[in-house]
């Protein structure tokens, strides 16, 4: 270098300095890499570089539910290094393998002793360089760590990033699916940051991927639409999610909505040491058992936001996308030890339920929790049903006044743990969701009387059910009406029963007999199956349809008999019993005396 004279000109006269600050920057920063790249081992051997761990919480429920393994390097001269400066440098001297090995190993280590001592533990996702899989025999070492310390599989999970995958996708397939052979999940980290992302989803098996939270730093409309797109997506083609880097509670609650099943970020906790095995978040928040991981896995791929939420199978010939401002009103809903919880809802399901004189989601909860609510008993019978036929059972009920419309189905269960979707339509409301054409004011006085209402078309030899509440004694849709009838007395109706039953529901002399009675009814009683599958009293009512036209219809009323009803039924007059039935009808009179 040329000396420079005391008023900073050189023997040009051209003003210069011993060194700009960006000179002494750069210096600065090639000395720190000549030191990273030359005390690695260095580090690794003495334990310079630390483990941390980063909290993954369960959206539904803010458990922990796992962890991201961090690495932090605590020199003895610079300090704190962090990934940030070191990673980088490690991938262009090809020795980024020492450092993504070392931390393997300690987060192996650190969980066979925890298994060993039986403490709470989690999965562990980690991080993986491109050139970790350059090394021929990279997989065979983790499988050596993995034996030495006995952790099971499903307690790692391999994080590659998009970047990772699209510098040479054809060797990259062959590496998950070797991962997914070695029993490994295999994640895809910052997606969303590159151009090919959607490509890869369609080109990989990847069990899971990461969002990349830059999409909503700003939390304007355009990125809410593109997270929620993502998130439907996934669900879609059957990838769960993670969010990374949520910072705000208002992040938290858009990302819950919105089926997003894990995230993590400061919101929730910042990286802490391995050794504190995030022990303040697990005493705060608690943290997932393996058979709640298992659950809210199967949970997580749900979308509620889809036109068709009740189809679990995803993936069909053709897929619908009519928007994510979903107008059906669906709650996921829990059931564990007899307790209901609702783990996530829609809009339209709260405001159905607002409607419905409810205070909210968690006023309903209540109800449904309370065992002396009638209608709650109902539901749970419902459930009870659809976790039983593993389909989608429906009921009617009548709330505040208004005629509703409840579905329930089996999401997945576990030991004494089931999970279930539920939908409720206020019928009243919407004409869409109305059942039936036919329905008119006739029928819908006996809503509030009978357990089970059905229209019998007696010209078409039809048979359709209005209104089910009494689930156990049901009889199904049918176009074959006499088959029908059979079917449920067979099933459900006394032995010494049946044969009048058969005759008083006989659909061939129905219509004759109707416009035989005076009344311009029939009814009688029969010992009929509650769910219990005890035999109890029930009154069958036949009502002669009024609707204009030459159909013949006719509606059937059923329910079982209560103590409350003792009394009027034994002011009833002998005359409303058909002379055919007065036998069995005395029977049942000298019963209830």
């Amino acid at each position: 270098m040329e000396r420079v004279h005391n008023d900073g000109r050189d023997k040009k006269g051209i003003r210069s300095y011993t060194h700009s600050k960006k000179e002494k920057r750069n210096l600065a920063r090639l000395e720190l890499e000549k030191h990273i790249e030359s005390h690695i081992e260095e580090a690794i051997a003495e334990k310079q570089v630390k483990v941390y761990l980063q909290p993954n919480v369960r959206g539904l429920t803010q458990r922990v539910c796992g962890a991201e393994a961090l690495s932090r390097w605590i020199d003895p001269k610079y300090g704190m290094i962090y990934p940030g400066d070191f990673i980088s440098v490690l991938e262009k001297t090809l020795k980024i393998h020492l450092l993504d090995l070392y931390v393997f190993r300690e987060i192996c280590k650190n969980l066979g002793e925890r298994l060993e001592r039986k403490e709470t533990v989690f999965p562990i996702s980690l991080n993986f360089s491109r050139l970790d899989f350059n090394i021929g025999d990279f997989l065979d070492q983790l499988e050596s760590i993995v034996e030495q310390y006995h952790v099971p599989k499903n307690l790692l999970h391999i994080e590659v990033t998009e970047s990772v995958v699209m510098h040479n996708e054809g060797y990259m397939k062959y590496v998950v699916k070797k991962l997914h052979e070695l029993g490994y999940q295999v994640w895809m980290d910052d997606f969303g940051s590159g151009y090919s992302s959607l490509n890869l989803l369609k080109e990989f098996e990847f069990d899971t991927f990461k969002i990349d939270m830059r999409f909503l730093s700003d939390m304007g409309k355009k990125s809410l639409i593109i997270i929620y797109s993502i998130l439907y997506m996934a669900k879609e083609i059957g990838i769960h999610t993670v969010a990374e880097g949520v910072e705000t509670e208002e992040q938290f609650r858009f990302l819950k909505h919105a089926g997003c099943e894990r995230m993590q970020g400061y919101y929730f906790g910042r990286p802490e040491p391995m050794e504190n095995w995030l022990s303040d978040l697990i005493e705060k928040n608690g943290v997932e058992s393996r058979k709640e991981d298992y659950l809210f896995d199967q949970v997580g791929l749900v979308n509620i936001i889809s036109p068709t939420p009740f189809v679990l199978d995803r993936l069909d010939d053709s897929p619908n996308i009519y928007g994510f401002e979903t107008v059906i009103p669906i709650a996921v809903c829990s059931e564990t030890g007899g307790k209901i919880c609702h783990l996530n809802f829609t809009e339209p399901y709260r405001d159905n339920l607002l409607d419905l004189g409810y205070a909210g989601t968690h006023d309903f909860q209540d109800a449904l929790n309370n065992r002396k609510v009638l209608l709650a008993e109902k539901i749970r019978d419902i459930m009870m049903l659809a976790r039983d036929s593993m389909e989608v059972e429906s009921m009617d009920f009548i709330s505040s006044g208004k005629h509703c419309h409840l579905q329930a189905r089996l999401v997945t269960s576990m030991d004494e743990c089931f999970i279930y979707l539920i939908r409720i339509d206020v019928l009243t409301n919407n004409r869409v969701f109305r059942k039936i054409k036919d329905m008119n004011d006739t029928i819908r006085t006996l809503y509030s009387v009978y357990d089970m209402v059905i229209l019998l078309n007696l010209r078409s030899d039809t048979l359709l059910p209005v209104y089910m509440c009494e689930l156990f004694d049901r009889i199904e849709e049918s176009d074959n009406l006499s088959a029908e009838i059979n079917k449920y007395v067979y099933k459900n109706v006394h032995p010494e029963d049946k044969e009048h039953c058969r005759a008083f529901l006989n659909p061939q002399d129905m219509w004759e007999r109707l416009k035989d009675s005076e009344e311009g009814f029939l009814l009688s009683y029969f010992r009929s199956r509650n769910k219990h599958g005890k035999f109890v009293w029930k009154r069958f009512v036949l009502v002669r349809s009024y609707d204009i036209g030459d159909e013949e219809k006719v509606v059937l009323g059923v329910h079982a008999l209560s103590m409350d009803k003792l009394s009027i039924l034994l002011q009833e007059s002998k005359s409303f019993f058909s002379e055919d039935f007065n036998e069995e009808s005395e029977g049942a009179l000298d019963f209830f005396k």
